[in-house]
């Protein structure tokens, strides 16, 4: 098939996003020569030799971003006259709203380039900025969602929109092994085993470090044959070992990310940083609590203009507290510890999680059995 499809991924749920996307491509007959853009090491492993490091697209926060407009402006500007002369069949930008959105109007407005602009990932409309449905119909050709109930709020504006699934129902949970993994780190069999997960930013981790890393050393005391399992991806690897390297309990730090899913498979518990990874230890069907910090301005913004009641993407979808949030002011070795002393403790906390994580994994399935990589691909497309 002589397509040619260029795409956006600024962050590590963007690169696994992108790298699903091209291999189902490439199995409707898409070349592995026939892609170009910006993304990580996933989807270069799928054929793109992007045009930057991916992380110089992503900046968090409404607050920090003020301080690299100038920066981001020129990316996107230089990404948009790209685009214009190699004339791909396809735009897909994914996630990173702030960032491809400016740069799919911006490619738009001008109207030099002829193929068409798809988005994967749907912005939180139902959290907040809910214009955002109508505005972003008047530029994109077609919008992928990851949770079943988004399509509406775009279809009304004439946008085509599918529910493609995520892709966290792909995994293969009987070809894991945690058994193995814990033998290869010399975990004993009935250690505790504690996942720890600090962002995927290094300000996220300096940020986070002081509350987490108290709150494992309070775990201690209580649990005695405690082993810590911090998976991470391998370009934070040398600021994570930095960061932590003075912590006196037992840790694995796990880069590898074809052992990921063998690393959540063996965890008994684990406390994270808010985020994707929530949701990937709900349907993995870990025990867990997520705790965040973000900067007091940014964080008085968004709390002025979120119109949910949970941050947890498991808590928003069953629509309760399934799992603890501990945000902000509470994000701290008092409220974090208690949380996870009680997963520890207490059965009955553990089972209604485990209630939940499959009431969650029931609707995240898609019709007919079919496979997010393939119905993102379709979808695309279909354009």
């Amino acid at each position: 098939m002589d397509k040619r499809v260029f795409l956006i991924a600024g962050e590590a749920s963007g690169d696994t996003l992108g790298a699903s996307l091209m291999k189902g491509l490439k199995a409707q007959g898409i070349s592995e020569d026939s892609f170009e853009g910006v993304g990580g090491d996933l989807m270069e492993e799928q054929g793109l030799e992007s045009l930057l490091p991916m992380d110089e697209l992503c900046v968090m926060g409404l607050w920090e971003v003020a301080g690299h407009l100038p920066r981001l402006i020129k990316l996107i500007q230089g990404l948009v006259e790209e685009i214009e002369e190699s004339q791909p069949d396809y735009v897909v930008t994914i996630d990173l709203p702030d960032f491809n959105f400016q740069l799919a109007k911006r490619l738009k407005a001008r109207d030099n380039y002829k193929g068409k602009i798809i988005h994967y990932v749907a912005p939180s409309v139902w959290a907040w900025r809910p214009k955002r449905a109508e505005n972003i119909s008047k530029f994109l050709d077609g919008l992928m969602c990851l949770f079943p109930f988004e399509p509406p709020f775009f279809e009304k504006h004439g946008l085509k929109t599918q529910y493609v699934g995520h892709p966290l129902i792909e995994i293969d949970k009987d070809s894991l092994n945690p058994v193995k993994f814990r033998k290869e780190r010399e975990i004993e069999e009935d250690a505790t085993c504690v996942g720890m997960f600090l962002g995927s930013r290094v300000q996220e981790i300096k940020t986070h470090k002081k509350a987490f890393v108290e709150t494992i050393e309070v775990l201690e005391e209580q649990i005695g044959d405690l082993q810590v399992i911090i998976p991470t991806l391998p370009n934070l690897e040398f600021d994570l070992r930095e960061e932590l390297q003075d912590v006196e309990f037992e840790k694995h730090i796990v880069p590898v990310v074809d052992q990921k899913w063998d690393a959540f498979a063996a965890f008994d518990m684990a406390m994270a940083v808010s985020g994707t990874v929530g949701l990937e230890l709900a349907y993995m069907n870990v025990p867990h609590i997520i705790g965040y910090k973000a900067n007091p301005v940014t964080a008085m913004i968004v709390k002025s203009m979120i119109k949910i009641n949970h941050v947890h993407l498991a808590n928003i979808l069953l629509e309760e507290e399934a799992v603890p949030e501990y945000l902000q002011g509470k994000c701290n070795v008092q409220f974090l510890a208690r949380g996870m002393l009680r997963l520890h403790k207490l059965p009955e906390q553990r089972e209604k999680q485990f209630e939940a994580f499959k009431r969650l994994r029931e609707r995240l399935q898609l019709p007919n059995g079919q496979m997010p990589t393939e119905a993102a691909a379709q979808f695309v497309l279909s354009i």
